[in-house]
């Protein structure tokens, strides 16, 4: 009976690690397909960084408005 039990065991990984081995291939052909019929477009870089925008005095009153709820 135990002997069933192991074949059995091993037939399903069997079977489980050969559909695995299949859906491997098949989604690296589909990935090939769609690489090849629709490429990605790159995108440009900016050119131009803009310039940081200072808040240390939002911070300051963020900081401020923190400090004052705390010491209620």
């Amino acid at each position: 009976m135990i002997q069933h039990g192991i074949f059995l065991m091993f037939i399903g990984m069997g079977v489980v690690f050969i559909f695995l081995a299949i859906l491997v291939y098949i989604v690296q052909l589909i990935s090939v397909f769609l690489q090849k019929f629709f490429p990605e477009e790159e995108e440009a870089l900016p050119t131009a960084r803009p310039a940081a925008v200072s808040r240390d005095g939002e911070t300051a009153a963020a900081i401020a408005a923190v400090t004052a709820f705390k010491n209620r």
